[in-house]
């Protein structure tokens, strides 16, 4: 296994001490060379148009591509999530922008280009995009599908929405997006959780995972995690009704207890709504979702996993908890391992990333891979998010790929598995150091962009086995053309020969070609010859 963990900020930005929360990853499945990633990252050139973090050899390198529109005053943008379509290379994006606060969805053909997004929708009243995307490849035409889950209070009180297309890539604005609202039940509190969480599979099984309030007090919230499914894409006169009573879709858990804190609750990080659900790309109906809620009064925040075996209908009890945890994220891979990974606040001073890879559905508890092991008390937040409301994991082929946020002290202690820092830094006096290599920077919250490559985690399956019987291995050989041959019988030569004593002379005529042997009657025992004179040449 190959673990590799990136501090995400180029050299060239070496000086800089921003809070670059709440990142998000987009990795190109045409390409998986090319990746984009966002965080709360500002423009230090200034301007109106945000910066998207860009890689073109797999994440061992970065540099900003200021192409977002909406900064102002410094800050880049609210929410802001992307991902590239299927096989197309189109990077599309969700954002809230930090002028106006308006829902955008992006577009770009390029994105390392220097081109600003192309703004599709731009929408009031909106909150926390979240965007998935792939190619229908198996549909005529082969169109780039987008869905973006988000949390529309132009609905209030129903306001779990996702917003989706079925053709995005080249058609003009809007490009066919538009809303379709999930909530059916009148939420209390006037909403739905803002985490609205769609995952898609090629055969256009999509799911969509929210948290539908049903009371709040201004700090406590009692939910029920819901999951709606569609099996066409999201077509038809009553979408995303596969399943639940009337098509309302499916409780995973009902009546939970959910703080509401927008303050410093865990490690100066705030909690209220975390999500993510993910789909087997080779079995539509193998789905597992996270969520995190108190699970009594004066338990913990806890993270849950839980799995459905038969596309949402049912789903089983938890596979893992994970104590003072937050922003899980979930991936499964193209054999069927299921990644997690997660924030935990450990010994209430650390918070560390871990992700756990499982090849049965965490039957086995895996052991956490620790990414990252960093004080919580500093540096001291500036706004929240603290680390971010997600982070996020993704799988291509057989490869895991994520990216979080995280103090930034240059210790080798912090990252168990190895780290690469591309701003300057002196892990010996453990300093952040400026583009000039000599001044000191003070500490901040980086993103980190990580991946997990050549994983021995093989799915377990039942087969049955034959026995195995080894065979030399088989070399090319040569086979000239077979001449059948009648059958060698026995032939006697007459007259018989005798011993003839040395010495012989030489034969003085040429040898004449001796007319072909007829073939006679079997040989006869004889009397044993007595020994006779040599003849003399004729």
């Amino acid at each position: 296994m190959k673990i590799s963990v990136v501090n995400m900020i180029p050299k060239s930005l070496s000086g800089e001490s921003n809070q670059d929360s709440e990142p998000n990853l987009a990795v190109n499945p045409n390409n998986p060379l090319q990746i984009a990633a966002t965080a709360f990252t500002p423009n230090p050139t200034g301007g109106t148009l945000a910066p998207i973090f860009i890689s073109s050899d797999g994440g061992a390198t970065w540099a900003l591509n200021a192409i977002v529109p909406g900064a102002t005053g410094g800050f880049p943008t609210g929410d802001i999530t992307t991902k590239f379509g299927g096989t197309s290379n189109v990077l599309y994006g969700g954002i809230l922008r930090a002028d106006t606060l308006h829902l955008n969805v992006l577009r770009t053909n390029n994105y390392a280009g220097s081109a600003a997004m192309t703004v599709l929708v731009d929408r009031a009243s909106e909150d926390q995009p979240w965007v998935q995307a792939t190619t229908a490849t198996a549909v005529a035409g082969t169109p780039d599908r987008v869905y973006i889950g988000h949390n529309d209070f132009n609905t209030s009180p129903n306001t779990a929405t996702v917003e989706q297309s079925l053709n995005a890539a080249t058609a003009p604005a809007p490009a066919g997006f538009g809303p379709i609202t999930l909530e059916t039940t009148s939420p209390g509190g006037g909403q739905d959780g803002p985490s609205i969480r769609p995952t898609i599979h090629s055969s256009g099984r999509i799911y969509i995972a929210w948290i539908d309030w049903t009371t709040f007090t201004g700090t406590s919230i009692t939910a029920n995690i819901v999951v709606r499914r569609d099996d066409n894409w999201g077509t038809g006169g009553t979408p995303y009704s596969a399943i639940g009573t009337g098509g309302k879709g499916v409780n995973v858990a009902s009546g939970v207890t959910i703080p509401w804190q927008n303050a410093h609750f865990l490690g100066q990080e705030r909690v209220g709504s975390h999500l993510s659900i993910v789909v087997d790309p080779n079995n539509s109906s193998r789905v597992f979702i996270a969520w995190a809620d108190t699970p009594v009064v004066s338990g913990p925040y806890t993270i849950h996993v839980r799995q459905s075996v038969d596309g949402g209908v049912t789903w089983g009890a938890d596979l893992r908890t994970v104590a003072n945890g937050i922003n899980p994220a979930l991936a499964i891979d193209s054999v069927g391992n299921i990644g997690f990974l997660y924030q935990t606040l450990t010994g209430g001073n650390t918070w560390e990333t871990h992700i756990e890879i499982s090849n049965n559905s965490f039957g086995t508890p895996p052991t956490p891979i620790v990414l990252a092991k960093v004080p919580s008390n500093t540096p001291v937040a500036t706004f929240l998010p603290y680390l971010g409301d997600y982070i996020y994991l993704t799988a291509i082929g057989e490869t895991f790929y994520g990216v979080f946020s995280a103090n930034n002290t240059p210790n080798t202690a912090n990252f168990p598995n190895g780290v690469t820092y591309l701003r300057n830094a002196n892990f010996t006096t453990q300093q952040l150091l400026n583009v000039d290599n000599v001044t000191p920077v003070n500490v901040s919250i980086d993103p980190f962009f990580f991946s997990i490559q050549e994983l021995a985690f093989p799915p377990i399956r039942p087969i049955s086995i034959s026995p195995i019987v080894v065979q030399p291995p088989i070399r090319p050989i040569t086979i000239s053309p077979v001449v059948v041959q009648p059958p060698i019988r026995p032939v006697i030569v007459s007259p018989p020969v005798h011993p003839i004593k040395p010495p012989i002379h030489p034969i003085e005529p040429p040898i004449r070609a001796i007319a072909p042997i007829k073939t006679i009657g079997p040989v006869h025992p004889v009397e044993p010859v007595e020994p006779i004179e040599p003849q003399k040449p004729k």
